[in-house]
């Protein structure tokens, strides 16, 4: 009987050690232990600071702070693994290697348990520069039209100078500063808010990853203001755009209107833009001549031309020589002013005066001896005798004579007296 119970006894402890060693066999099998990728996990640069402190910058080369995890481990547990239960950094104080490698570390924070972690990568790779700081323009750029038939004014950054700081090689590829705005259906003076993007000299924008300036993550304030608008008249003067002996054959200029911009208190008495004789032919050349004049420097402060390509005016001209026609005047024709008393002109004793008319032959081809007005002062002539008295010639207008035109005057006494 005591057998019996001995053998049943060990025929269950058997059954035990049988059960156990088939679910261990069987949790091997459904719960092996496998691998899982966790790609693109972020590298955390630490201690940067024991660079700044010295003046200078760490730059990492791009796509090396990332790195792919293998991570093995139970099936189960491999489940509900995350790229948060791995810390991975590189510490730029503890862990730069050869000047420009950073080892990385991976640690695993969570609660279950895994066998190992493999890396892709063992290091990151920095670029270690001077930092420095510069300040840069900053420009607007606006995208949309105010409403009500205005124009945009004037678009103020709320700051024109953007100071930067970050390493050397990045710093000095920037340009300038833009930030846009949206101005749409704005009217008034209003307040943008806009974002600031760094470009360099061929108009790309620069990775501010590694550079510090205000605005950065925050809107940078553009305050914009609208101005009326009127279209008006273009007014050359054209005295100085011809040199001497030469006229003005003809004249034309595109366009013949622009439109102008400002408050409507200042454009409201323009109809007119006045166009100085300087900005005419200032080189003083002949033949037929096409000029671009930028009408645009020569606007009262506050007034504007909004559209850029209104700025300048296209003008043609042909300046051609004058022609040249000689009249002469008898003593008679000539007016004798300011006699003195007791004193005349003897008029067959006197001599003819020679003047020579210039200008277009248009203009010379109407000319009639009526139109020439001559006149002589005599009032400092006070005995008789021949003297070369200075005259005073008038032609119409356009036309043109000689200065210091002089005629011989013979006075005597009155025959009266």
């Amino acid at each position: 009987m005591k057998t019996k119970v001995f053998d049943n006894l060990l025929l269950k402890i058997l059954s035990v050690i049988a059960a156990v060693v088939l679910w261990l066999i069987v949790v091997n099998i459904d719960d092996a232990v496998g691998s899982r990728p966790i790609r693109n996990v972020k590298v955390s640069m630490v201690n940067m600071e024991a660079l700044t402190s010295q003046g200078q910058m760490c730059r990492i080369e791009e796509g090396t702070d990332l790195v792919d995890l293998t991570v093995y481990a139970r099936r189960s547990v491999l489940t509900n693994l995350k790229a948060s239960d791995f810390v991975v950094t590189a510490d730029m104080q503890k862990d730069l290697q050869y000047g420009s490698m950073v080892k990385i570390e991976v640690s695993y924070v969570g609660d279950a348990s895994i066998e190992r972690v493999e890396q892709s990568r063992e290091n990151v790779l920095v670029s270690i520069e001077e930092s420095v700081t510069e300040q840069i323009k900053v420009v607007v750029r606006t995208k949309g039209d105010p409403g009500n038939n205005l124009v945009k004014g004037a678009a103020v950054p709320e700051q024109t100078l953007l100071e930067v700081t970050g390493p050397v090689s990045v710093v000095d590829r920037i340009k300038q500063a833009e930030v846009e705005v949206n101005i749409a259906g704005i009217t008034g003076t209003v307040v943008r808010p806009g974002r600031l993007t760094l470009m360099d000299s061929d108009g790309n924008p620069i990775d501010g990853t590694y550079l510090d300036y205000y605005g950065k993550d925050t809107d940078f304030n553009v305050t914009v203001t609208t101005l009326n608008k009127k279209t008006v008249g273009i007014s050359f003067d054209i005295s100085q755009a011809v040199p001497e002996g030469y006229g003005l054959a003809a004249i034309s200029y595109t366009p013949g209107t622009v439109t102008i911009a400002g408050t409507q208190s200042l454009i409201r008495p323009i109809y007119n833009l006045d166009i100085p004789p300087e900005a005419l032919n200032p080189d003083g050349n002949t033949g037929k001549i096409e000029q671009k004049v930028d009408i645009s420097q020569y606007l009262d402060e506050g007034i504007v031309i909004p559209d850029a390509d209104e700025h300048e005016i296209v003008v043609t001209m042909d300046i051609v020589p004058l022609s040249s026609v000689s009249y002469v005047v008898s003593p008679g024709q000539i007016e004798f002013q300011n006699i003195r008393e007791g004193l005349e002109v003897d008029l067959p004793e006197s001599a003819f005066l020679e003047v020579a008319v210039s200008g277009m032959e248009a203009d010379l081809s109407g000319l009639t001896m009526e139109q020439i007005q001559v006149s002589a002062d005599l009032s400092e002539y006070r005995r008789p005798g021949t003297y070369v008295v200075p005259v005073s010639v008038k032609v119409p207008e356009h036309l043109k004579v000689p200065e210091g035109l002089e005629v011989t005057v013979t006075l005597v006494r009155a025959s009266n007296h």
